[in-house]
């Protein structure tokens, strides 16, 4: 099941250490990597793959405050585009886990994230700007659905207000295309230009629209909105949305001055995509149809708990999608939605993808005294400080491994409805969110090398924070955090 996996790690770790240690000639890496089955080397790494999940990785993830030297908004799970050294944020709210019960009443407006936002690091400061009164409920939803491809950020959806009540009561329909560099002219201009169509340069109301807590892929001119739900009506503890327990699958059309969605696509399975606030990792997989995503985690199952099984997308640019079940890996650990390192390593036709998950909200949890990942006694799906990390072929094979104590951790229970922001210089080719696992090792580079910061999400002063008798109070995590790898060779 895990030979195509190994093969490309064991490969990619030798390539590796000829680097480092011998900088061996064309002749001899080919003779070495012909040989790589009866290698040590190679044995270890396949001992390292079939073992559980607590053995170590030979590339750890580690995270340190970083002070950006000016103040930041604090946001959790808003949408974000990067230009150079700027990134752009609006949507996402401005406080932690939402309320449970009915009173005071969940999702308040004056909670809700109400001005775009510049975080311009190259003049040391943040700029905000009212959303425009236009598409002021539609653009301060949280958990909407975008995806940047270039210069243009496309958003639709999110949990949000109609106008008609003191908290959100209503899933967007409207999808946005977005002029990112003249978005952040319009905030540096104090929000008075340029026009707001020159901004907003497609705006489409449609039901299929309709949907909040899913994630978006662009390729090849074909969206797809995948799995979320449509809650409608103010937040009620007990009541649910409606999944939509499907990939649904649109293109873009011109009528007359006007843009309509056209060609819509809906692959409906409750086994697979009965899901929202996962995590969907973006892989580059071989062939023309190369970009893929993974689903790994989200909620809920009929128990109340969440999905260990991951779901692999792949043909997306084809426009007929195939949607496939891993019926083998049982997912551990951080299953919310949270801040991600998606990252490939790629050498010659080999691609594996390599995704890292910091924190969130899981399942199991370490247990100190035994040293063991156990499912804990009290409350499921608790706040997670653990980073866990995924090998994938993008098409039906996954393996977890987990970061567990003497290994670095998550400094406190983060990373749930955060951001990763990648590095420029790091990425691969013209994606906007997969690092280059070449460019983090380039020369004799070990690490531990920055690729990143992780910002905002939610932040609890516990894994259960209405546990007991006493409710502790979570909230937007303020820190930036710099998130490093570093090569570990056996």
């Amino acid at each position: 099941m895990k030979n195509s996996i190994l093969r490309v790690a064991g490969l990619f770790l030798l390539l590796l250490i000829n680097q480092y240690c011998s900088q061996p000639t064309e002749n001899q890496a080919t003779n070495e990597t012909m040989e790589m089955a009866e290698s040590p080397l190679y044995g270890r790494i396949q001992q390292l793959f079939e073992s559980d999940s607590t053995v170590s990785d030979f590339i750890q993830v580690s995270l340190e405050e970083a002070d950006p030297g000016f103040w930041m908004p604090e946001l959790q799970s808003p949408v974000y585009a990067t230009i150079d050294d700027q990134w752009v944020l609006f949507g996402g709210r401005k406080s932690g886990l939402h309320n449970m019960a009915k009173d005071p009443p969940a999702f308040p407006n004056f909670m809700a994230n109400d001005s775009i936002w510049v975080v311009d690091f190259a003049n040391k400061k943040s700029i905000g700007v009212p959303i425009p009164e236009p598409y002021f409920h539609q653009l301060s939803g949280s958990s909407m659905l975008h995806y940047q491809e270039g210069e243009t950020l496309y958003a639709s959806g999110g949990y949000t207000n109609d106008g008609t009540d003191s908290v959100s009561n209503w899933t967007s329909d409207y999808f946005f295309e977005i002029n990112v560099p003249n978005l952040i002219q319009y905030v540096l201009s104090g929000g008075t230009n340029p026009a707001l169509d020159q901004i907003f340069t497609k705006v489409i109301q449609d039901p299929f629209l309709q949907v909040t807590g899913g994630e978006m892929m662009v390729a090849n001119g074909n969206f797809y909105l995948v799995g979320g739900q449509n809650y409608k009506g103010p937040y009620l503890p007990g009541n649910t949305g409606e999944y939509t327990a499907a990939l649904r699958k649109f293109r873009l059309v011109q009528e007359g001055s006007d843009w309509a969605i056209t060609d819509t696509l809906s692959v409906i399975d409750s086994t697979k995509l009965h899901r929202r606030d996962y995590t969907l990792a973006e892989v580059i997989t071989p062939g023309p149809d190369s970009l893929g995503a993974v689903i790994y985690g989200g909620v809920f199952n009929k128990y109340g708990l969440g999905y260990p099984s991951p779901v692999y997308l792949n043909d997306l640019g084809s426009g007929d999608p195939e949607v496939t079940l891993d019926t083998v890996t049982s997912q551990k650990v951080n299953f919310y939605s949270a801040a991600q390192v998606d990252a490939v390593m790629a050498f010659g036709d080999y691609r594996v993808s390599r995704v890292s998950i910091l924190g969130g909200i899981t399942y199991m949890v370490y247990d100190a005294e035994s040293g063991k990942l156990v499912v804990p006694d009290t409350i499921p799906l608790p706040f997670s400080n653990l980073i866990s990390t995924y090998y994938t072929n993008g098409e039906d094979e996954t393996i977890e491994l987990v970061q567990t104590p003497p290994q670095a951790q998550m400094p406190g229970y983060l990373g749930a409805n955060a951001v990763f922001f990648p590095l420029p210089e790091l990425l691969y080719g013209e994606a906007a969110s997969i690092i280059d696992l070449n460019k983090v090792f380039s020369g004799e580079q070990t690490g531990p090398v920055l690729v990143g910061y992780m910002y905002g999400g939610i932040k609890s002063p516990v894994p259960n924070p209405m546990s007991g008798m006493q409710n502790y109070n979570t909230s937007v995590n303020s820190k930036l955090y710099g998130v490093y790898m570093t090569l570990v060779i056996p």
